[in-house]
């Protein structure tokens, strides 16, 4: 439900700078997990998970947009399919969590993956920074 309430958000709001909304729903994903791990009562960590996939799916629509969009028609096909290649790769990391949870807990292992993703999502704006941020950019245009 909350992936198709981003997905309907989305669609209704226009003229949205695309790549500048990726970038701030990823951190407040990522943030949102780092408070998640820490949560000690379940309406707060259920409304904190609520937050987390809103801003997830925000991320995930903004990805494929700008993937879209910057892709010439002949190439769109083949782009969302090594898009896809990237996701299979996701059980590697299930499993090293639930390694990593036996044997420094949950909430070290939460903390370790979200702040490594805050990370690397940061190192990526500021290496692309002239392709993710400025008004005129490709992934920007409105």
């Amino acid at each position: 439900m909350v992936r198709w309430s981003a997905s309907v958000l989305l669609s209704l709001i226009g003229g949205i700078r695309v790549a500048r909304l990726m970038i701030g729903a990823t951190a407040i994903w990522y943030a949102t997990l780092l408070v998640f791990v820490q949560m000690k009562t379940m309406p707060a960590a259920i409304a904190c998970l609520m937050l987390a996939g809103f801003s997830q799916s925000l991320a995930m629509i903004s990805i494929a947009v700008i993937l879209m969009r910057t892709a010439s028609a002949h190439f769109r096909g083949r782009v969302m399919g090594v898009r896809m290649l990237a996701i299979y790769s996701l059980p590697l990391g299930l499993l090293a969590a639930g390694a990593l949870i036996d044997e420094i807990g949950f909430a070290a292992t939460g903390t370790l993956y979200a702040a490594a993703g805050l990370a690397l999502m940061l190192t990526i704006v500021l290496h692309w920074r002239a392709d993710l941020w400025h008004v005129h950019a490709p992934a920007n245009v409105k």
